[in-house]
């Protein structure tokens, strides 16, 4: 199975990654991770959150990004 990483920003945040069947439930995992991330900045009255995560494979390259705004409830109205 191959492994995914998941980044958060361009920080190399995930050194060990993930073995997921395919890109789709990288993305997925990524979307769920994200909002929890999202989740615990603004509990903590954090002012900066991430921008966005990247999804990355073996050898780094970049296969899919999500950004933040693709996680946020869509009552914020946020384009």
């Amino acid at each position: 199975m191959p492994r995914y990483f998941l980044h958060i920003d361009d920080l190399g945040t995930d050194p060990d990654g993930t073995e997921l069947p395919d890109v789709a439930a990288a993305r997925r995992e990524a979307i769920l991770s994200a909002r929890e991330i999202l989740a615990a900045a603004i509990m903590a009255g954090r002012e900066y959150v991430p921008r966005r995560f990247l999804i990355t494979d073996e050898e780094g390259e970049l296969l899919d990004t999500v950004d933040t705004k693709e996680v946020l409830p869509k009552v914020f109205g946020i384009p």
